[in-house]
């Protein structure tokens, strides 16, 4: 085996694990120390480095692939569209594994060679397709109860949409005596309810949501959310880059290509 091969082979088996462990110390604990990234980082980004002094064909690509991938953590990050975590998610995976290794491992759809932006892309892809999982699953509780979605909920069109798509009832008994859900309703001005979109509250937070939720009267059902971190659908869109590629970007390459040829 070359060098080459067993630097990736354990920058990749290391990346995958400390996003595993982020993953649930974000699930169980909502939030992900540094101390994690700052143990992990120096050991993969020095064996990148040394990869990379073998390798010095591939340096102007990596360097391209780490730039970008800190842009959009920033970017997104910025613009509140990920959590800090998150974006220190991103940047660890293209200081780890900033190309893919071709030579030991092709994946299926390899159109390009970013690793980290295949694992971003897969990323969203995983969660559009989980917010498709959870509307279906509102559309079958829907035919089963012929119960009304937003019956004495107050909320505006947008929001009622994105709760279709990011939330799903349960009775409320069952809820209050969850772990890991999140309350997609929260008392409304005019001693209502209302249906929010927050769904990582603070610990005191939800307490007085869930307080309030089991000292209401009347609703069978409330609206909750499984509230899973974005580090969880990047990590299985890295996992998932690592075997099969960009599947996004391979979707719009052979459409694009597809339709230049007819």
């Amino acid at each position: 085996m070359t060098f080459s091969f067993l630097s990736w082979l354990l920058r990749a088996c290391i990346c995958s694990t400390a996003l595993v462990i982020a993953s649930a110390l974000d699930i169980k604990y909502r939030e992900i120390p540094d101390e994690l990234w700052l143990a992990v980082s120096p050991i993969t980004g020095a064996l990148t480095l040394l990869w990379l002094l073998e390798q010095p064909d591939l340096v102007l690509m990596a360097v391209f692939s780490i730039s970008l991938a800190a842009l959009i953590a920033a970017l997104t990050y910025y613009s509140g569209l990920m959590g800090g975590a998150d974006a220190k998610a991103l940047v660890f995976i293209a200081i780890s594994t900033p190309l893919t290794q071709e030579e030991c491992l092709k994946p299926v759809l390899a159109e390009h060679p970013f690793l980290p932006m295949a694992s971003f892309s897969n990323a969203l892809v995983i969660s559009v397709l989980l917010s498709m999982w959870i509307l279906a699953k509102n559309l079958a509780w829907r035919l089963r109860t012929g119960k009304p979605f937003f019956e004495g909920l107050e909320g505006s069109t947008l929001t009622k949409a994105l709760v279709l798509i990011s939330g799903y009832k349960m009775r409320k008994e069952d809820f209050l005596r969850s772990s890991f859900l999140f309350p997609l309703e929260a008392p409304a001005g005019s001693g209502g309810r209302r249906l929010t979109l927050v769904v990582r509250l603070d610990e005191e937070r939800e307490r007085e949501v869930r307080e309030w939720l089991a000292g209401l009267q009347g609703p069978e059902y409330v609206w909750v959310s499984p509230g899973l971190p974005f580090v969880v659908f990047l990590t299985g869109g890295f996992i998932l880059a690592l075997v099969h590629g960009d599947i996004l970007f391979h979707a719009i390459y052979r459409t694009i290509k597809f339709l230049l040829s007819h």
